[in-house]
């Protein structure tokens, strides 16, 4: 029993100093983030005459990681405004307004009865926003107003830009404190309006100066950082799930007693329950009382005028549910067979799973590493019909062991496992096409004759193009291992976003990147979906390649990409044969290198088809017609479109303007002269350099050429497993 005891007031012990170190570390996360947003505001705006007409760039991706450290619900930066102030800050504010996220919810009037910027500072009265009077009797600071101006998240507070924080009675006087002693300081428990049941919340206001001084009666406070948090938040998630019923009350007072609050919790491993308001824990455990402070402005005391700071006393006991966790009545035999029995049967399973461990993770390593190659190969949709069809071929020759036909899989379509693995299915059926003698690759052909091939016709499709400008020039200047670099640094990122967009990658030719939506799985948004891709792919090469400047010299700097897009549909399928490979022919390929090779660099050009498409949903402020025609041969004159989603970031103003394009296009196309070698950049996608003129008029340029000199070529540089093919008869 003595020592059952001892255990107890140990991890009694234990439990208050975690909940302790909890509740100061806590709110010490509080005060660094409020102070480094203070230190922001007034290290950027103390050099220039403006305040309170600040407002600082970026506030919600700069507050997002520093309120999560923080554990608040809300952060925001407050101005000081006087009634001499007030015009002119208002006029700013609604100027301003159209620059902060969530601008159309602060300038667009979604109700009768709500607010926006234009209205002006405003307080509530009796639920009722009504604008602010600028002055407030029980203030020590009546004529001053705080109205809540950049706060994060915006998407669930915007209502409460331009309200008056210092109208409130209970931030009143923590707005008060901190104007008087220039100190951090905390408001007393609120109940939230966003809180439908009470859970107890303050909020802690830091002060933002006009400029730095090691003293602060050198400096002006002209605004306030706040964050809004509840208490609970503080508890949880401190103590481990074992423990029970430690019981925390929760008491707000002021110097001189006045005003005092509280409110008891019961912490349950990592949740925090509130009890209800008052003093609730039994008295039995009077004796075990243990005190923790916190208040937010410590070195506030050293001025000898705190009446009237708020300060928190949390009080930590244990509970009778606490208690009995430890206190039982079990024989000491039993208690050391229990521990005896599990102490030998820990170790037997740790044995075992050590052994079993070793194993498994061996053939998830192997499985890991054959799922990504399979995954690499074929779309999901293929694999399982590859693997449909060599069951079928495996069963058919089950029933006649005469006429065996090698498949997808090891020397005999018989050998295939079950179609639970689909790793082992693809490793089998390539692995088959280079063990095999020349009787049995006849064997291979006759089987594919027999059998129906894997192919679809994809009705709604958008292919893109994406080639690298003056990429031939560069590389040939550069090592392979600095080409390789660059080609491998951009094109991992494109992958990044394919996945993240659900996009198709077809693969890579040379330094050219082909991608599609709706192949293999049908998408209405085909178009919308590539577009944004291509827009994500154009500003992440841009960023690659200003960060390759220092590791690769300037001349990468005058690199770019550009990117044509075009929809229609496509025939796609796996073409067997000694090396499978999933495959796309018909057109629509054409014309989409078409929409590539005639563009501009760093632009996003886009044929009438997706721009078509991308109207229809509603994308016509994307588009930007090209001015002049684009001449492709078989094609005629087509008229195309730049598309530009992100027109603040765009790129164009600084690109050639069309009537150059439209002279460098009539180069390429044929229409003007050409009686030097001319060197199309778009044939860097099969690693072919200086064609003569009648191999570059025969692919004009704009489509990829496959015949026996550029297959060569293609397999000197290397290639992806999908493939994109053009139709001879366009050449």
């Amino acid at each position: 029993r003595n020592s059952e005891f001892r255990v107890f007031e140990t991890q009694y012990q234990d439990s208050v100093d975690k909940v302790s170190e909890a509740i100061n570390l806590s709110i010490n996360n509080k005060l660094n983030t409020a102070m480094t947003f203070s230190a922001m505001y007034t290290s950027r705006f103390r050099t220039q005459e403006q305040w309170p007409n600040v407002t600082l760039p970026d506030f919600g991706y700069q507050a997002k990681g520093q309120l999560e450290v923080a554990r608040g619900i809300a952060l925001s930066f407050n101005p000081i405004i006087t009634n001499t102030t007030r015009d002119g800050w208002e006029a700013y504010a609604t100027e301003s307004a159209y620059t902060i996220i969530g601008e159309e919810m602060l300038t667009n009037r979604s109700c009768d009865t709500c607010r926006v910027v234009e209205d002006g500072i405003f307080r509530k009265t009796d639920g009722v926003a009504i604008d602010d009077p600028g002055y407030s009797t029980e203030s020590r600071y009546p004529r001053h107003m705080v109205p809540v101006w950049q706060i994060y998240p915006i998407e669930q507070n915007w209502k409460a830009v331009m309200f008056n924080l210092h109208s409130e009675i209970n931030r009143q006087r923590a707005l008060d404190d901190m104007l008087q002693y220039k100190v951090p300081t905390i408001t007393g428990l609120l109940h939230l309006v966003q809180h439908v049941e009470m859970d107890p919340s303050s909020i802690l206001f830091y002060p933002v100066f006009n400029h730095f001084h090691e003293s602060r009666f050198f400096q002006e406070v002209v605004g306030s950082i706040s964050i809004v948090f509840t208490w609970a938040d503080i508890l949880r998630s401190v103590l481990p799930g074992y423990i029970k019923g430690l019981i925390v009350v929760l008491e707000k007072s002021v110097a001189g007693g006045a005003n005092s609050q509280s409110f008891t919790y019961r912490i349950c491993g990592e949740q925090a329950a509130l009890l209800g308001e008052g003093d609730l824990h039994d008295p039995r455990f009077d004796s075990y009382e243990h005190q923790v402070i916190a208040n937010v402005a410590q070195d506030a005391q050293d001025l000898g005028i705190v009446d009237y700071l708020v300060t928190y006393r949390i009080r930590i006991y244990p509970s009778l549910t606490f208690q009995n966790q430890y206190l039982t009545v079990r024989p000491l035999a039993m208690t050391l067979t229990v521990v005896a029995m599990f102490v030998l049967t820990c170790a037997i399973f740790l044995l075992y799973d050590y052994l079993v461990d070793a194993r498994q993770n061996k053939v998830v390593k192997f499985a890991q590493r054959s799922g990504r190659i399979v995954d690499s190969l074929f779309p999901s949709g293929v694999r399982e019909r590859l693997f449909s069809h060599a069951e079928h071929l495996r069963n058919e020759i089950l029933t006649d062991d005469n006429n065996t036909c090698p498949g997808s899989g090891g020397d005999n379509i018989s050998s295939i496992p079950s179609k639970k693995n689909p790793a082992h299915h693809i490793k089998q059926f390539l692995k088959g096409s280079f063990h095999k003698s020349a009787a049995e690759h006849e064997k291979n052909e006759g089987c594919m004759k027999n059998s129906p091939p894997i192919a679809d016709l994809f009705h709604n499709t958008t292919i893109m193009f994406a080639d690298i400008v003056t990429f031939t020039e560069w590389s040939s200047k550069h090592s392979p291992e600095d080409v390789f670099y660059l080609l491998e640094n951009l094109f991992l990122e494109f992958d990044k976003i394919a996945k993240k967009l659900d996009v198709f990658k077809l693969g890579t030719i040379g330094d050219c990147y082909i991608a599609v939506v709706g192949v293999p799985d049908a998408r209405k948004d085909h178009a919308v979906v590539l577009a944004k891709f291509a827009e994500e792919c154009r500003s992440k090469t841009n960023e690659i390649i200003s960060e390759l400047i220092k590791e690769l010299g300037p001349s990468v700097g005058k690199l770019s990409m550009r990117f044509g897009l075009h929809s229609g549909s496509v025939t796609a399928g796996v073409l067997r044969g000694l090396k499978s490979r999933f495959e796309l022919f018909g057109d629509t390929i054409n014309t989409a290198s078409r929409m590539e090779s005639t563009g501009a660099p760093n632009m996003i050009q886009v044929s009438e088809e997706t721009a078509t498409i991308l109207k229809n949903e509603g994308f016509e402020s994307w588009l930007r017609p090209r001015e002049d025609l684009v001449y492709a041969k078989g094609k005629g004159f087509l008229q195309t479109y730049w598309l530009e989603i992100n027109k603040d970031n765009s790129s164009f103003d600084n690109q050639l303007d069309d009537r150059k394009l439209s002279f460098v296009h009539k180069l390429y196309s044929g229409s003007l002269g050409m009686d030097d070698e001319i060197e199309n950049d778009n044939s860097n996608r099969i690693c072919t350099k200086n064609h003569n003129r009648s191999d570059f008029e025969q692919g004009n340029g704009d489509s990829i050429l496959i015949n026996t000199e550029s297959q060569a070529a293609m397999s000197r540089c290397g290639s992806s497993s999908s493939s994109v093919f053009v139709d001879p008869s366009e050449r």
